[in-house]
């Protein structure tokens, strides 16, 4: 059962390989080292852009670079940041973002085209009364597929959308709580100011030019003017 899970998941790993490489995506990794004053602002003491998979061969540059901006600012906190990214196309990468959904909506697709053939397959040296015409699981598997590539065409057209759009601007800052987007910025400044007067809570995450923030608002900590009107509301 164990070894049948691990061959499962090797299967997915080498479709979302294979996903990845069609839509040409090149990973990489862009870090940054950072200190924060008392407002919570940012300040970039360095910054390091190389391929994903020389970034465990490099990993004692990180560590290195990161101790060396210790000693140099030994009463200041410094963070690393990884934010990972498509070279090609310049969007970020990893989960729940949108490059990321359209590879593993193509990987899915060759998922299901796999299991119908090993199904026809076996049902054939198996089954003397198969019909792959009236089969009704192997009607149900198509479906599903036609579904999937459905869900699959549609991802890619925003996809093309989205990188038209980067294309003609970088420079705007996307702001979501969760997974809802609440808007896109000109600046970071701009969005935390509307993320502060919102009323949302949760996780807000801020997304740039090879740029993402995180950071999480309690319901305790909304301003009072929103818990009023939220109270008024009832």
């Amino acid at each position: 059962m164990a070894q049948e899970v691990i061959d499962d998941w090797m299967r997915d790993a080498k479709d979302l390989a294979k996903a990845e490489k069609e839509l040409k995506i090149e990973h990489w990794v862009y870090i940054t080292f950072e200190i924060r004053d008392e407002n919570g602002n940012r300040e970039v003491l360095h910054k390091i852009d190389l391929p994903r998979d020389m970034l465990e061969r490099w990993r004692w540059l990180v560590e290195w670079r990161r101790a060396k901006l210790v000693c140099k600012y030994p009463r200041r906190k410094v963070t690393v940041y990884h934010c990972a990214y498509d070279k090609r196309t310049g969007l970020q990468t990893g989960f729940n973002f949108l490059l990321s959904k359209v590879a593993s909506a193509k990987a899915q697709i060759t998922k299901v085209e796999r299991k119908i053939v090993e199904y026809i397959e076996y049902k054939t040296h198996n089954d003397l009364f198969f019909n792959p015409e009236t089969d009704e699981q192997l009607l149900k598997a198509n479906a599903k597929l036609e579904q999937k590539k459905k869900n699959y065409e549609e991802a890619y057209a925003i996809l093309q959308a989205e990188i038209t759009k980067y294309k003609q601007d970088n420079t705007m800052y996307k702001l979501f709580v969760g997974f809802k987007k609440l808007g896109e910025f000109k600046s970071i400044s701009e969005a935390k100011q509307f993320a502060d007067k919102c009323g949302e809570t949760g996780v807000f995450n801020l997304i740039g030019h090879l740029y993402k923030d995180s950071w999480y608002v309690f319901e305790h900590l909304k301003p009072k003017e929103d818990k009023e009107n939220n109270s008024n509301a009832d």
